[in-house]
């Protein structure tokens, strides 16, 4: 991220050309952008240790494709269409390991970024001639500064940064914004250097997150809005920059058609379509959530980590006032054109929103309707509508000056408002379980949210068990009933969906725990019914293991390897059970490739005393 920030500086991009002088004007961008970083940080200090949780685990914990952040073929392998992501989350992975606190500086630097590029992209927007007139220096720059404030502390956005795989809304936000951010500078100098650095970060910004691919759309509006008039740059000029933008729209769907698709595990992936849903009844149900989602952006009350499938499902235009919705929103859009001439702030503030929104909210079914983090970028296309209030006309000086005050005392009380919202939610993001109580409160019907919480229960109950190996003596009442707690959130979570594979297989480990043998193998297999999982069947071979079944355990065990050949839990369970059999050769095959994966685990002692038995039988 300093990297960057320096090449941008080379360029005179964050800065003015006169740097090094300290005038007056760079003595406000950098008390802006030390506020700023001020103002992010001690909003999130209370996240940095947030665990990780839902697609953490599958994108990162448990994700061999990106241990080495130089194994470029092996990222570009299960993440094409995000590889710029996943690099990042490579060298986070390689600098960090599963220690979160690396994870969420990286997330919360990416934040304070895009709070500056806010900034800046006001600050030359407000700079522009035909805007002159309106406001002074001073003005521009604290309008613009309790803007990007606005955009740093929104509560919506802590689904974005302290959910650690989010990354991809906010990095492709800072691609997009950056690319917006030279399209002006290219405009205003004339200087290919910006135009060349736009047409980089807007195929970045497309591996990044699919839905950037609104950039061109983004940059034309922006041309047509402020720069049309310019007489310097004409047809022959603008017609060649127009059609280069338009060339970059097809790079993720080519993308997606020439190279092997992407990661099951991706989550939030743009273009997946669900298998639940059609087009139409995705659009339908649109039209409510973006309607909620404006709701949230100026009062962001009830908000929630994840809705699951808790959330009202119109299959047609008259359910759920769906139709309500529409017309609301096309109201809005009609005015947001109509005003291009009158208040061009305002209409850009509305048109960035829903051009933000237009890929994951229309008629791409999504398999997850309703997301917060999906508003990041849009929101930035609030805080410039709120900027654009400012230059409302008003009849005279003294009136205009009230008027402004009063303004300006409304954005500091959002302000201070929606930082308070902030840090209560990275509160509830700091614990597992005070997380997903949280999520079935506001989404009582959302059957993962019962199986993560569950889920949770199970760890720490399993820890507890540990606790108690090392000290027989030691008890805990409450913490023996979390395996209760487990069973009851994945029988809840099985009866709210009963194609839940993954409560089904965790609810197999609590009957395994509990010594319900066939309870425990029933429930494992109907989890690979609906999907096979190597979980499931590790959890299979081990209650045929207990139940004296070895050959049943074993092929169980394969099942599993089959679809993880470098699972470690799995190859120790099949060296374990060969070397029970002394079948010496396999034991040693799949104890050596345990400890080829599993080189810091402190097991590795046990297998370590067990090989040098199988060799020392061997020499006998």
């Amino acid at each position: 991220m300093l990297i960057l920030i320096l090449i941008l500086a080379k360029l005179k991009v964050l800065f003015p050309k006169n740097l090094f002088l300290l005038n007056k004007t760079l003595n406000n961008k950098l008390i802006a952008f030390i506020l700023i970083a001020i103002l992010a940080v001690l909003i999130y200090s209370n996240s940095f240790f947030a665990p990780f949780t839902l697609d953490d685990f599958s994108s990162i914990v448990n994700n061999y494709a990106i241990e080495n952040p130089l194994d470029f073929p092996a990222i570009w392998k299960f993440y094409s269409n995000r590889f710029i992501l996943y690099f990042t989350i490579s060298l986070n992975y390689f600098f960090n390991g599963t220690a979160v606190f690396g994870y969420h500086v990286v997330n919360i630097s990416i934040h304070i970024l895009n709070g500056m590029l806010v900034y800046l992209i006001l600050n030359y927007i407000l700079g522009l001639e035909e805007f002159s007139g309106k406001m002074t220096h001073q003005y521009r720059n604290i309008i613009s500064l309790l803007s990007s404030f606005i955009f740093i502390c929104h509560p919506v956005q802590v689904n974005a940064v302290t959910y650690i795989i989010q990354r991809t809304a906010s990095l492709a936000a800072m691609f997009y914004l950056l690319s917006i951010l030279l399209y002006i500078k290219f405009r205003l100098q004339k200087k290919i250097r910006y135009f060349i650095l736009v047409m980089l970060f807007t195929v970045m910004a497309m591996f990044t997150k699919e839905n950037t691919i609104t950039i061109p759309f983004m940059l034309i509006l922006i041309e047509f809005m402020f720069f049309l008039k310019d007489g310097s740059f004409t047809w022959k000029k603008r017609i060649p920059v127009i059609f280069v933008l338009l060339l970059t729209v097809p790079i993720i769907p080519c993308t997606n058609l020439l190279l092997k698709g992407y990661s099951q595990s991706d989550p939030d992936v743009t273009f997946k379509a669900s298998t639940s849903m059609s087009r139409l009844h995705y659009f339908y149900t649109q039209m409510n959530v973006i309607l909620d989602y404006i709701r949230k952006i100026f009062i962001p009350y009830n908000l929630n980590f994840d809705y699951g499938n808790d959330y009202p499902i119109s299959k047609t235009i008259w359910e759920n006032n769906s139709y309500i919705s529409f017309i609301i929103l096309f109201c809005i859009g009609i005015t947001a054109l109509m005003m291009v001439k009158r208040n061009k702030l305002l209409s850009l503030g509305i048109l960035w929103f829903f051009i933000g929104l237009s890929v994951e909210s229309s008629f791409i079914s999504i398999k997850d309707v309703y997301f917060e983090h999906r508003l990041y970028f849009p929101l930035a296309g609030f805080v410039i509508f709120l900027a654009g209030l400012t230059l409302i006309p008003v009849k005279d000086s003294i009136t205009e000056k009230r008027y402004t005050k009063t303004l300006c005392i409304i954005f500091c009380f959002m302000i201070v408002c929606y930082s308070g919202v902030t840090i209560y939610r990275n509160y509830i993001f700091s614990d597992i379980t005070r997380l997903w109580s949280d999520v079935i409160k506001k989404a009582p019907k959302n059957d993962r949210a019962y199986s993560i919480l569950a889920t949770e229960y199970l760890n720490l109950f399993e820890e507890y068990l540990e606790e108690k190996s090392k000290n027989p003596g030691y008890a805990d009442q409450e913490r023996e009933s979390y395996l209760d707690y487990a069973e009851k959130g994945f029988l809840k979570a099985i009866e709210l969906n009963d194609s839940n594979s993954t409560a089904h297989c965790n609810l197999s480990k609590v009957y395994l725990l509990k010594g319900e043998y066939e309870k425990s193998i029933s429930e494992a297999q109907e989890s690979n019914r609906i999907s096979r999982s190597k979980y499931a069947y590790n959890n299979l071979g081990n209650a045929y293991l207990k139940l004296g079944k070895t050959e049943e355990a074993i092929n169980a065990f394969l099942k599993g390897y089959e679809l993880d050949n470098r699972c470690t839990f799995i190859l120790k369970a099949l060296g374990n059970v060969y070397y029970d059999i002394n079948n010496y050769e396999k034991a040693e095959y799949y104890y050596s490739e345990f400890l080829k994966y599993n080189k810091y685990a402190p097991e590795n002692e046990e297998v370590e005393a067990r090989l040098e038995i199988i060799k020392s039988n061997k020499k006998e």
